[in-house]
């Protein structure tokens, strides 16, 4: 369980013009990989990916490229062809986060171990990162990534399992949806968009902490390089519970999307550590 969110399930989500700003893969797939790393750091469980009408989407690249990076190295040439959007991605760092544990040998791992892993052709097995495969008690689909949970050694065999299954962070899901449908997730309870419009930060930090504390669920929600999220969601105020500047005495003109993905993740980092000691 992630501590300093105090157990909360925590989303971020942005418009499919994120990378309207750049036009080389390489460029794209450098912010893709900062976006990734970000999540990652803070222990963001779900990246939602909304459609911005009057842009030219790239949902599927930023999907793409956002779980190639989420999946383990030893799983990525049985998940993932040989693809020219992948192109750039060797060269972003690695999220290293706990799920993506090394190839090892089968006696460096014990009972109860949980690994990601990817379905055989017979449906029976999976690899799971170890120099044989792991046997399943059920037949599931061929291909299919599954979390699995070592139930024994010698032999190796396993069981599906929830990624909850694990005490630590295990990775995102990435999803897209139409703006209505973020909006109406009913997963996150307190949903928080950033904009330049909003009411400053310090004005509205008590309330902020306040809807933290009573809810399970938290969705920050950011805008594109060009449109900020007043202009791509109508009657914005009305859906979501919060509207923050962040940044109300900046010194820059404009304050980018990842920056400001950055600080408000960390706000919550913050509220949820305040949250755990009850300060």
């Amino acid at each position: 369980m992630r501590l300093t969110l105090a157990g909360k399930n925590l989303a971020l989500s942005f418009p499919d013009t994120i990378l309207e700003e750049h036009d080389s893969l390489r460029e794209k797939t450098a912010k893709i990989g900062q976006i990734a790393r970000t999540c990652s750091i803070f222990g963001v469980d779900t990246i939602e990916i909304f459609r911005d009408p009057r842009g030219k989407g790239e949902s599927d690249l930023i999907r793409h490229i956002l779980e190639y990076l989420e999946t383990p190295q030893y799983l990525r040439k049985r998940l993932f062809p040989l693809d020219e959007s992948l192109r750039f991605a060797g060269l972003l760092p690695p999220l290293r986060i706990p799920s993506h544990k090394p190839r090892v040998p089968l006696d460096m791992i014990g009972k109860g171990d949980v690994r990601e892993g990817v379905v055989l052709p017979d449906g029976r097995g999976a690899d799971v990162g170890l120099d044989s495969p792991a046997t399943l008690k059920q037949k599931l689909e061929e291909g299919r990534r599954v979390t699995i949970k070592i139930i024994s050694t010698y032999p190796l065999v396993g069981v599906p399992v929830q990624r909850s299954e694990s005490s630590e962070y295990w990775g995102y899901t990435v999803e897209v949806r139409s703006t209505e449908d973020v909006l109406a997730d009913k997963r996150f309870g307190m949903k928080v968009g950033t904009s330049r419009l909003g009411v400053p930060l310090r004005e509205c930090l008590p309330k902020l902490r306040a809807g933290f504390s009573a809810s399970a669920g938290i969705m920050l929600i950011f805008g594109s390089p060009s449109r900020g999220l007043f202009d791509i969601i109508r009657n914005l105020q009305e859906k979501v519970g919060f509207v923050v500047n962040l940044f109300p005495e900046q010194n820059v003109v404009t304050v980018r999307s990842e920056e400001a993905m950055v600080s408000a993740l960390y706000l919550f980092e913050i509220l949820g550590a305040l949250e755990n000691t009850k300060v």
